[in-house]
């Protein structure tokens, strides 16, 4: 137990004073998410919460959203898919060129769906397919059936290659629902009760990409700094804290993807591609980790006092940036979802008040698993309780 000396020790005591409070050991596959912007539904509200599950974690106590916007699941898998080879097949022979390359486009745009009866009542009204409607058709059925042709079928009428956005199953409307029902959470830091220690956590102790005191500050500023190190406290509860679980829809093969994991430099392999196993699955891979499921919350309140004592300019700046987010969730309250205070006594004192609307719901965190891990799901969730993995 101690007082933190600087932003680093207060990040690692606050990553293990959530884990806790959530139900988590320090040896559970736990990571913080920072900023957490309020989830305030409306028309995109199902893209906004599938963009959490399709961010691919790094190796972090930490995840910034604003840092790794680049590796995406959707984005990784279709570069797999592409480097896979499937089995023989006379699909595209008995359709010919002409027809493959419109089928190609009309599955990119979203004009035909992906099967054998979709592609037969497609092929009868275009023109350079409609001789060849039903031996096609027969054709597809019968190269369906590898499930490495079907998956990168599948996958083709999705960003980039194509125009459908990701998406996963539930959706926003059944996960608030599940979330009115989760049970509440709490936890409370003083501020000389700090548990620093992250060593033995699943990435021993590293944690990358966090900010200082506001959103978009950075941890090593010299206000940051005399936060972090002048003592804080925390006070935090949550009406509701649900583990999201969602699976990938229809763009994705859990039979392929696993035949591609289970078979390194082999096939299904293409040789000689640029994407490998290793590329992929490796030490340096894109896709080692992914977020198996995400701790979304309702109704949090958070008070964070800070002992420090701040100028009248140290005040003002502060108070400039409240609307940024401020440390721990940075919630930027932008969309109305939340409120973000920052009030200061006589002596200079501040405290934090972070809230968010009943019903709106916040994600702070996520569980990550491994590759290995995630595409054994099902015998693995039940370790996320006994702290078994990365062991």
């Amino acid at each position: 137990m101690a007082t933190p000396s600087n932003f680093v020790d207060l990040q690692a005591g606050f990553y293990n004073a959530l884990a806790q409070g959530l139900g988590y050991s320090n040896q559970d596959p736990f990571q913080v998410i920072q900023p957490s912007p309020p989830l305030t539904g409306g028309d995109d509200s199902d893209a906004l919460l599938w963009a959490y599950l399709n961010n691919m974690p790094v190796a972090s106590l930490t995840q910034n959203t604003q840092f790794t916007g680049g590796n995406q699941y959707l984005a990784d898998y279709q570069g797999v898919m592409s480097a896979l080879q499937s089995a023989p097949n006379n699909f595209q022979s008995t359709i010919g060129p002409t027809c493959w390359d419109a089928y190609q486009t009309a599955l990119k745009d979203k004009d035909v769906k992906t099967g054998a009866v979709a592609f037969r009542n497609w092929a009868l009204y275009c023109d350079p397919c409609s001789a060849v409607a039903t031996s096609g058709a027969s054709a597809l059925a019968a190269a369906m059936l590898d499930p490495i042709f079907a998956a990168q079928m599948n996958v083709t009428p999705y960003k980039p290659a194509g125009t459908e956005a990701v998406t996963f199953s539930p959706g926003y409307a059944k996960m608030l629902a599940l979330l009115k029902k989760a049970p509440s959470r709490s936890f409370e830091v003083s501020a000389s009760n700090w548990k620093t220690d992250v060593s033995k956590t699943w990435t021993q102790g590293s944690t990358t990409g966090f900010f200082g005191l506001w959103g978009g500050s950075s941890s090593s500023s010299s206000i940051s700094e005399k936060f972090a190190s002048g003592g804080v406290s925390v006070k935090a509860s949550f009406d509701n804290v649900l583990p999201f679980n969602a699976t990938p829809g229809d763009w994705y093969s859990s039979a392929a993807f696993g035949m591609a994991f289970n078979n390194p430099d082999k096939a299904p392999w293409t040789p000689k591609n640029p994407i490998t196993w290793d590329t992929t699955f490796g030490n340096n891979g894109n896709m080692q980790r992914f977020a198996s499921s995400l701790l979304i919350a309702n109704h949090m309140n958070i008070s964070v006092v800070s002992a420090a004592q701040y100028s009248q300019d140290e005040q003002t700046q502060i108070q400039s940036n409240q609307g940024n987010g401020l440390w721990p969730f940075y919630c930027s309250g932008n969309s109305g979802g939340s409120s973000t205070n920052a009030a200061f006594d006589k002596d200079g004192r501040m405290t934090v008040t972070i809230t968010s609307k009943a019903n709106v719901p916040v994600v702070i965190g996520c569980i990550v698993l491994a590759a290995s891990q995630y595409l054994g799901h099902e015998v693995q969730a039940s370790k996320i309780l006994t702290g078994q993995f990365y062991n």
